[in-house]
């Protein structure tokens, strides 16, 4: 009996351990892809370092598809939001794997987003591009602050300087 507890102590233990974080996404509330600077993307190529990352995606009424090693595998679309201001949404927003699947929906829209993600002193400033216009841009984080917090407020206003 004594064995039984222990084992199921040492599980939790393990699941707390094993648990994942996800990047949280902040969006400015108040700037519309239309506001940006002009050639924005080439003007912090300039400044920053940054990489470039391809998603190819199906996009279906039941889910978003994503073929992974030869598999088509089905996830779910998970958002939550953490904290809101005037200005700022912080959100948390990932996939959840549902199943591996075996056949294409027959309703789906094939979508190929383009991210350029930019490293402005830790926070990720990234634009999602599709069919070569921006289709969104945020800021990705790991760090424990939130956009209550004075030091992540004093971040966020200049890389809003770098955009507008």
């Amino acid at each position: 009996m004594n064995e039984k507890k222990y084992k199921k102590k040492n599980m939790k233990k393990n699941e707390k351990k094993y648990e994942k974080k996800y990047e949280k996404k902040i969006y400015f509330k108040d700037i519309d892809i239309k506001h940006l600077k002009k050639n924005v993307i080439q003007n912090l190529k300039k400044k920053f370092n940054y990489k470039i990352k391809y998603n190819d995606l199906l996009l279906s009424n039941d889910g978003v598809y994503i073929f992974n090693n030869n598999n088509l595998k089905k996830f779910n679309f998970i958002i939550n939001t953490l904290n809101e201001t005037n200005n700022l949404i912080e959100i948390n927003q990932y996939l959840k794997f549902d199943e591996n699947c075996y056949k294409i929906p027959f309703e789906h829209s094939h979508i190929k987003i383009k991210e350029i993600i930019f490293n402005i002193n830790d926070y990720f400033l990234t634009f999602e591009i599709i069919d070569d216009k921006i289709n969104d841009f945020y800021i990705k984080i790991n760090n424990s602050l939130n956009i209550l917090d004075i030091l992540m407020i004093k971040e966020i206003s200049y890389i809003k300087t770098l955009l507008i």
